[in-house]
């Protein structure tokens, strides 16, 4: 297969937006954040536009039928409300096709500006805590329900598994910081009862609801971005997810960020201190392998890996911590 360049794949787009929409493109600025994909801002007689292409390695055919449904449930979601980007469609498809099947979809362009990790405010909080309540109700009542679970957590032994290569990585490493978090993660792992997240509930969740996917206008949410992950598996993901990201700085967690969260949630949805806790354990269970002394390589994972430190570290005084909540 010819591998062809950036600007061959944009310029195939940009013929394809203009024989589908009629829209003239005068200029296009790449958008770098994310793996893989190319992403652009495309400013247009009609208005700015925003365009990802679906990398061929990392999205198969297949695939991408996932993310059809899951871009189907954005627009919708759209449709009532939730600040998310409008999706354009063309007879009825999300992921659009040139004609040498480069595969991308269009959205309106949404502005706003990120927030670092651990950096989002009181009234931010509670906004994407009213959001992620919204999101996950309607999504109850409106999706399509009893789809097979595409995530269980990993079995212990496989976790173990996992343990010892990033352990004996760090040791190789020397790397004192992940030897001590491993050995605290190590405690965890083998005194934890699986059975905890028997009762999760299971539904439709965005997956990926962390500061990067999400952009802010003064106190509000002004756009929650990327739901291609979205899923059928455990609603909590969101939960403990966004909050992790929102309010943990410098090992520290921000109570008020974190309460205000919390209570724009309960408007929608319930969530007792018990499904919180767990949530964060969900969470924490599922991205244990990322700490990892690779995880320093990259920015995002470097970060999930400080979250997952400071939850172990406070592991067996979560119910303590978010009592008051």
């Amino acid at each position: 297969m010819e591998l062809k360049s950036s600007d061959e794949i944009l310029n195939e787009i940009i013929a394809q937006v203009k024989k589908v929409y009629g829209w003239t493109t005068y200029r296009a600025e790449p958008n770098h954040f994310g793996y893989a994909n190319l992403k652009w801002k495309l400013h247009t007689d009609a208005g700015i536009r925003f365009v990802k292409q679906y990398n061929a390695v990392r999205y198969s055919d297949q695939l991408l039928q996932s993310v059809e449904t899951a871009l189907g449930l954005q627009d919708r979601l759209h449709q009532i409300g939730i600040p998310c980007p409008k999706i354009f469609s063309d007879q009825g498809r999300y992921i659009q096709r040139t004609p040498s099947c480069e595969r991308f979809m269009i959205t309106s362009y949404c502005d706003g500006y990120m927030v670092n990790p651990g950096e989002v405010n009181v009234d931010q909080m509670y906004h994407l805590g009213q959001i992620t309540g919204r999101l996950h109700q309607w999504l109850c009542l409106n999706a399509p329900s009893k789809y097979p679970l595409h995530w269980q957590p990993e079995s212990k032994a496989s976790t173990l598994a996992t343990w010892e290569k990033n352990w004996n990585d760090a040791n190789t490493a020397g790397a004192h910081k992940y030897i001590s978090a491993l050995e605290t993660q190590r405690k965890i792992i083998d005194g934890f009862n699986l059975n905890t997240f028997q009762s999760c509930e299971e539904g439709w969740v965005h997956w990926d609801l962390f500061v990067d996917n999400i952009l802010f206008h003064s106190n509000q949410v002004s756009a929650i971005l990327d739901f291609d992950r979205m899923h059928y598996i455990y609603p909590e993901f969101d939960i403990s997810r966004a909050i992790l990201s929102g309010a943990i700085l410098e090992n520290n967690i921000n109570l008020e960020s974190t309460k205000a969260f919390v209570v724009g949630y309960r408007e929608s949805s319930p969530l007792t201190v018990g499904k919180l806790i767990r949530s964060i354990q969900l969470t924490w269970w599922k991205e244990a392998s990322w700490l990892s002394i690779r995880s320093e390589e990259h920015r995002t994972l470097r970060r999930f890996a400080h979250e997952l430190m400071w939850v172990s570290d406070n592991w067996f005084a979560l119910e303590e911590i978010l009592n008051e909540i």
